[in-house]
């Protein structure tokens, strides 16, 4: 026998001072209740350190562990018992270890090695590291027997970068077998906070665990980064590099797994390494194989950073970091068949309608003629309502311009792209132009109507009016389109279906609503899809109907949230629509909890008038309703900015109409109500409720609602009682329930100044019969000018009358008396945050108030919000001292003045 190698019955001895791990070591502690422990993971996760740290803790608790470091010699059965023999020993038997082992039969050697086992009275455990290293014939066979027949106080514990085969599934059923992979050796976050704390660089939490993510938890990526740190790498490249320095991470890949490699595995590795997901017939495909699904299963035993995407083992992933490199590798190396290799995964995805995966390959083989082909081959313009908007916009920057311009699918992709990034100037000049191209030219049938959906889509989102006849056209033309062209059937129904709405035409709006759902469905595209349940939930509040559009809202989020999460841009605009509804039962702090984050978050993306309207004039009255008037007409100001840089100019009208409701509602005086009319133009606006199809109808029922109110409050009731007629008819003829409330408010008013008591009793209890079974209050509030004497009158003897009715009657008497004094007696809080205020005194946190007083966290927060700015404080101290020296709240300077953290 060759000379022993004595280091190879310890750990190495440079691994130095190494991060601790407890939860992984508590996790390897039960290897002392398993025969068998298996700990496998690729190179780099760190296996050799964990199990240098377990034995030292083993050392302490009186547990003899032994240790032994296969190498490539070991597989040689011969030299390995003998290794063995002298590990079980100890040292200082070099000596009798030849006697022993030299020129036995396996069988022999075996018996020698578990008799030698049997003399240790306690627990023994033995740790074979590096298994991968001894895979010579009848190894795993000699180790398999060692481990069946060692004593009952004998443990294995084997670290292998592949996956041996040793007879565990046996052990399995027992329960005697422990697996630890990659999965449990990662780093956790803490773990990975210790380990670069110790290059003497502070990181914030948030790059900490882009860093994590990035590498995934790899532990040498980890180390990588680390060294970077304390060779002063600036934190942006760290952070985006985040396995170390280039180098460094290519020299220890390259050294430590592909060149261990046969060169046939190294081959297939480097080729299938530029898929992010990894199939059986991707591997024949790249490699020109026919056994690929059988070489993944090696791959994933071989230790080579490849592991399977759920359990059913469909699919298969490199590791991020790998796969970066040997992509990179190969670029640099042999450009050529990288390319061929990107486009042949091009085709393969496209042939299977894999978009998405077929733009990037195209892309990186840098072949813009067969990028064009797999865009307009897929659709288009068509990929973007599928929800594949990221994908058009990858694939159209990377074209030249005069190869978009000559594939007319592109060129609408173009249009419907520019109109979701919101620019809508640069889109009808783009469309124009287009159309301009092709009205001599030859088209088909076919595309001509995708170029009519495109251009009704523009003019949508322009917000261009449109004629009851239009509508009836685009009727017409549904019933010539094929029936299983589900994505233009879609786009016609819900364009359709929001113009019909937009021009108060309720009930025929629902049914291209439910249409264009069952189009969306039909093509799976559930983004869409959503957007059909905004509409319909709008049609419902506009029908009165409001506790039908929440519940719609709440399940639409459900699924947003489940999908596309809880801050993509359906969740703001679903915000949106929800805040409205909570605002008119007049929960105002929900309602600004959801639009703090919501209104922000639609001012970065696309939209459209009625979600745009919704979200700032209901910010704008809940702000002024608190009495913070300056931020509401900042936020009016804002409408503005949006409806000038997106040409939407019934948003701009609308703003000016709000502008003049809050002067109304908050009684700044008449004078100055009137005078911003007429800048205004309120009454031209209002003229045209009269007209069967007017230019905008939400604009004009608004003025019309406006110039109501203004002549009420002038004294001028004729006009507007005949005004509220027409607008009354109106609304019952389309079934306009939400409307009908602020007109019979009005004409409640009315009907009372004119000595028509009777009459105004009516009004006044139609209004209230709509609303109170919806919930729907805060009307009444915004109308407390015109609403009190019905409601004085109402609350004598509706308690009698109705319980039901009677309850109504106190909510509103209670939210009318309690905006009064918000905004009559500004700097005094109104009952909710009083509530909220005193019980933050008495030293309560967030979630405790929340509890208390029966409301989420989030309303607790915007509450304190208002009333931080109400007494002119931005901490919870503060407001406590505050609230003590001028003695807003009895009893607050005897509270504990120690606050707990937001």
């Amino acid at each position: 026998m060759d000379e022993l190698i004595a280091a190879k019955f310890g750990p190495p001895v440079w691994m130095g001072d190494q991060i601790r791990r407890d939860t992984l070591l508590d996790l390897l502690d039960r290897a002392l209740t398993h025969r068998l422990t298996l700990v496998q993971a690729p190179a780099g996760y760190g296996k050799t350190s964990i199990l240098a740290q377990w034995r030292e803790r083993l050392a302490k608790q009186s547990v003899k562990a032994v240790w032994l470091t296969l190498e490539r010699d070991d597989c040689d059965l011969k030299r390995l018992v003998r290794y063995l023999v002298l590990a079980i020993r100890g040292e200082g038997a070099e000596g009798d270890a030849p006697a022993l082992a030299a020129d036995l039969p396996p069988r022999a050697a075996l018996s020698a090695i578990v008799n030698e086992l049997a003399g240790e009275a306690g627990p023994f455990v033995l740790i074979l590291d590096d298994l991968h290293h001894a895979q010579g014939d009848g190894v795993a066979g000699f180790l398999q027997a060692l481990i069946r027949l060692a004593p009952a106080n004998c443990r294995f514990v084997l670290a292998s970068r592949d996956y041996p085969w040793l007879g565990q599934s046996a052990l399995a059923a027992e329960e005697q077998l422990l697996e630890i992979t990659a999965r449990d050796l990662r780093f956790s976050t803490q773990e990975a906070e210790s380990l670069l704390a110790r290059a003497g660089r502070t990181l914030a939490a948030d790059d900490v665990g882009r860093i994590l993510d990035r590498t995934e938890g790899w532990p040498i990526a980890l180390q990588l980064t680390s060294l970077s740190l304390k060779r002063g790498i600036g934190q942006e490249r760290l952070i985006a590099q985040s396995g170390g320095s280039g180098a460094d991470l290519a020299r220890y890949l390259s050294e430590q797994v592909l060149m261990t490699l046969p060169d046939e595995i190294r081959d297939v590795v480097i080729r299938t390494a530029l898929l992010d997901r990894l199939t059986g017939d991707l591997v024949n495909l790249l490699c020109g194989r026919s056994d690929g699904w059988m070489v993944l299963e090696r791959l994933e035993q071989q230790g080579v950073f490849l592991t399977s995407v759920g359990p059913d083992r469909r699919e298969y992933r490199f590791h991020q970091l790998f796969a970066e490199y040997l992509r990179d590798r190969l670029e640099r190396s042999d450009s050529v068949l990288f390319a061929a290799l990107q486009r042949r995964a091009a085709d393969w995805f496209a042939q299977r309608g894999q978009v998405a995966d077929a733009v990037n390959h195209a892309i990186l083989a840098g072949d813009d003629m067969r990028l064009a082909e797999i865009l307009e081959e897929a659709g288009g313009w068509r990929l973007i309502p599928q929800g594949l908007q990221g994908v058009v916009a990858r694939g159209l920057a990377q074209l030249p311009r005069a190869l978009v311009h000559t594939r007319p699918r592109l060129v609408l992709a173009h249009v419907y792209l520019q109109m979701k990034l919101g620019e809508l100037g640069a889109a009808r000049v783009a469309f124009d132009a287009f159309a301009v191209r092709t009205e001599e030219a030859v088209l088909s049938a076919d595309l001509r109507t995708e170029i009519q959906v495109v251009g009704d889509t523009l003019a949508d989102y322009e917000n261009q009016p449109v004629t009851f006849d239009d509508l009836l056209a685009r009727e017409a033309l549904l019933r010539k389109l094929p029936a299983n062209d589900h994505l233009v059937l879609a786009n016609i129904s819900e364009t359709l279906a929001a113009k019909y709405f937009e021009g108060g035409w309720l009930e025929r709006a629902l049914q291209p609503t439910l249409a264009a759902r069952e189009h969306y469905r039909a093509f799976g595209s559930l983004y869409s899809d959503i957007f059909t349940r905004f509409l319909e939930a709008r049609i419902k509040r506009a029908q009165g109907r409001s506790k039908e559009a929440e519940t719609i809202l709440a399940a639409a989020k459900q699924e947003i949230v489940e999908n596309f999460g809880d801050h993509s841009d359906l969740a703001a605009n679903c915000g949106a629509f929800q805040a409205e509804l909570l605002y008119e039962q007049d929960r105002v702090a929900d309602a600004r909890a959801l639009m703090e984050w919501a209104l922000p978050h639609m001012e970065q993306s696309d939209g459209w008038v009625d979600v745009y309207a919704v979200a700032y004039f209901t910010e704008a009255k809940a702000l002024a309703g608190e009495g913070a008037f300056d931020e509401a007409w900042n936020i009016i100001a804002r409408a503005r900015r949006t409806a000038a840089r997106r040409r939407l100019r019934q948003l701009e009208l609308l703003a000016d109409i709000a502008e003049v409701e809050l002067l109304i509602v908050h009684g700044a005086g008449l004078d100055a109500a009137i005078a911003a009319a007429g800048a205004a133009g309120i009454d031209g606006l209002a003229a045209m409720a009269a007209e069967e199809s007017p230019l905008y109808r939400p604009v004009a029922l608004a003025a019309s609602l406006a110039r109501v109110k203004l002549n009420l409050l002038s004294g001028d009731f004729a006009p507007a009682m005949a005004e509220l007629a027409l607008l009354r008819g109106w609304a019952d003829q389309r079934g306009a329930g939400r409307l009908l409330i602020d007109i019979n408010i009005l004409a409640a008013f009315g009907h009372r100044a004119l000595g028509q008591e009777e009459e105004a009793r009516t009004c006044f209890d139609d209004a209230v019969g709509i609303a109170m079974f919806q919930n729907i209050v805060r009307p009444f509030v915004e109308a407390r000018r015109f609403v009190q004497p019905s409601l004085d009158e109402a609350m004598e003897d509706g308690a009698q009358v109705d319980r039901f009715r009677g309850q109504f009657l106190k909510v509103l008497a209670k939210s009318v008396l309690a905006c009064r004094n918000n905004i009559t007696a500004p700097g005094l809080f109104n009952e909710a945050e009083a509530e909220v205020l005193n019980l933050l005194c008495q030293g309560h946190s967030n979630k405790e108030i929340a509890r208390l007083i029966g409301m989420s966290p989030d309303t607790v927060k915007y509450r304190l919000k208002s009333l931080f700015r109400k007494i002119g404080v931005s901490k919870r101290r503060d407001a406590v001292r505050v609230s003590a020296e001028r003695g807003l709240i009895p009893g607050a300077g005897s509270r504990p003045a120690v606050m707990p953290a937001l």
